[in-house]
């Protein structure tokens, strides 16, 4: 889904978020949502066809937030895609639980397609990024792109999996910034001191 949502799509949207993180994917029908709403599964299709579109446009606009990110070019632009995961999630902690766990939706193929396709793009620009980094001189060069990407997004993924699971039992920010301390350490070329950061905690932080 292209279009921008409606307030009321957006409103069922986040019931959907909040009903897949609560019950899974399995429980996750059209029936349990209007109910859930307190609506009639007939007012439900007026706002969208089937609950594999509402998926889509929970998908859709996960995605289209990333494109309100100041543009940025290095390391500077890894670093500010992996804080606007983390306080996406701690808008929405939901997130955590749903987006970030694709083992949910193992038994629904057209889904878990749909957020490979997702991965896919986010692998693209990541490795834009990473190319300007190496190029810049502020990663090291000797690791494969692909391998970096793992390196990089697979702790974040995990540490955002564990908030979520734990019920946001630590803090978010904070973990964040020791992942991101120790990428600097671990990926800074040699007879380079550190890699500078691009990102202040009390800039993004929220209350």
């Amino acid at each position: 889904m292209e279009k921008k949502l409606t307030k009321r799509q957006n409103e069922i949207v986040d019931a959907a978020l909040h009903l897949i993180a609560e019950k899974g994917m399995s429980n996750f029908t059209i029936r349990h949502l209007s109910q859930a709403l307190n609506i009639t599964d007939a007012a439900l299709y007026y706002h969208f066809q089937d609950k594999l579109e509402i998926v889509q446009a929970l998908v859709s606009r996960f995605e289209s937030s990333a494109d309100e990110l100041p543009s940025r070019t290095g390391w500077a632009a890894v670093e500010t895609a992996l804080n606007h995961r983390v306080e996406l999630v701690l808008d929405q902690p939901d997130l955590a639980r749903v987006l970030f766990a694709e083992e949910l939706f193992q038994k629904d193929p057209e889904v878990e397609q749909m957020l490979f396709g997702m991965m896919q793009r986010h692998h693209k620009a990541m490795l834009i990024h990473f190319k300007e980094a190496i190029s810049n001189g502020e990663i090291r060069d000797d690791i494969p792109m692909d391998t970096l990407f793992r390196m990089v997004l697979g702790p974040l993924r995990l540490l955002i999996k564990q908030w979520g699971m734990s019920h946001g039992a630590f803090d978010l920010r904070e973990e964040r910034q020791k992942l991101l301390d120790a990428f600097r350490t671990v990926l800074k070329p040699p007879h380079r001191k550190e890699i500078t950061s691009s990102f202040s905690p009390t800039s993004t932080n929220r209350n």
